[in-house]
């Protein structure tokens, strides 16, 4: 079972380019301006309850992202691997080795920013323990480079498109 999700906003450019529906997708917001300023208590907390909820459930979650003329988001290689570290100790107990790009580069970093997270953080990644129905993370993401970084209209644009498709598609 598999859910998508589009990180806002680069990742809107994967209806278009994968032909993704409207209506088959999520939307998260994973900022990479927190993983670039370490600002991790705050990337956890905006995270939106539908993906984590997905996530508790056992769903494959798969997050589609754009870096900004990388292959690569920061929110994707670096949010994600957070996200994994945390919820690998809250939920189920357990050490995990984040890969950055394929390589162990920061778990030391990760085991003290982990130290130093806020109790309120913790208490809300702990709230979706009681609802989980999976003894793993289903957590991927599919990634690539995009040239229309700070471009909202281009990301408008393909909303309206898509938004349009789908009413045509409806019924009088």
């Amino acid at each position: 079972m598999q859910k998508i999700f589009i990180n806002l906003t680069n990742g809107i450019e994967a209806l278009e380019r994968y032909g993704l529906a409207l209506d088959a997708v999520h939307f998260v917001r994973i900022q990479s301006t927190y993983c670039e300023n370490h600002s991790w208590d705050k990337m956890l907390q905006t995270l939106d309850s539908d993906f984590l909820m997905w996530l508790a459930l056992g769903y494959e979650c798969v997050v589609y992202d754009f870096g900004a003329g990388n292959e690569t988001s920061k929110a994707a290689y670096y949010g994600l691997e957070w996200l994994k570290y945390v919820l690998e100790r809250r939920w189920f107990g357990r050490e995990y080795i984040p890969l950055l790009k394929g390589r162990n580069v920061v778990t030391e970093q990760f085991h003290k920013y982990y130290r130093e997270l806020d109790k309120k953080t913790k208490r809300q990644m702990d709230y979706y323990k009681k609802f989980l129905m999976t003894e793993e993370l289903h957590l991927t993401a599919v990634t690539a480079a995009t040239m229309h970084d700070n471009q909202p209209e281009y990301y408008c644009e393909i909303l309206r498109d898509k938004l349009d498709e789908k009413l045509k598609g409806q019924p009088q």
